[in-house]
């Protein structure tokens, strides 16, 4: 019925719009072009005496990128292992990752590996009560770190799963109770 009015407002707004980009755009773009004779502004700049500092002893860059390169090697081989089921050899080389770096990143990624290794279902030496330490870990020390949110929610699904094991016990004693 009147869609016919709208349309033509539309394309009359469109051409609108166009012609003031168009248009608009030339006139902004306009340079200065300097004169050929203008003198050229002299800015004089004088020396100024910066206090002096002590000098800080950090080790070479390339060391620190070195060390990072074969922390990320050993996070690599880590995750393999757990992976492929070998959890002693992916605790090892997580270790190995906190033994380079300490508590630069990404120890922290190497910490939350450590987590998932005892929360993992199929390790026989699976203890849900050390993967949440390591969780918490991760958790407490790193708060930037990436892995923050997916340990947070570990450590309440590990922290729910002991609970309810704490509440099995007690209604299996409960039952051996009646039952004398």
């Amino acid at each position: 019925m009147g869609g016919k009015s709208s349309r033509s407002r539309q394309h009359f707004y469109i051409r609108i719009a166009l012609l003031i980009l168009f248009c608009g755009g030339c006139a902004v773009s306009k340079k200065e072009v300097p004169k050929a004779n203008a003198p050229v502004p002299q800015v004089v700049l004088e020396p100024q005496v910066l206090p002096e500092t002590p000098p800080v002893i950090e080790e070479p860059k390339e060391a620190l990128d070195l060390e990072r390169r074969e922390a990320n090697e050993y996070l690599i081989s880590a995750q393999n292992l757990l992976a492929k089921g070998d959890y002693e050899g992916s605790l090892r080389e997580s270790q190995r990752v906190l033994a380079l770096l300490k508590d630069e990143p990404p120890a922290d990624t190497a910490i939350f590996n450590m987590g998932l290794v005892y929360a993992h279902p199929k390790n026989p030496k699976k203890d849900n009560k050390r993967a949440i330490s390591f969780f918490s870990r991760v958790i407490k020390g790193y708060p930037d770190s990436p892995w923050v949110e997916q340990a947070k929610i570990w450590v309440g699904v590990l922290d729910g799963v002991e609970k309810l094991k704490q509440v099995d016990l007690e209604i299996e004693e409960r039952k051996r109770d009646r039952s004398r």
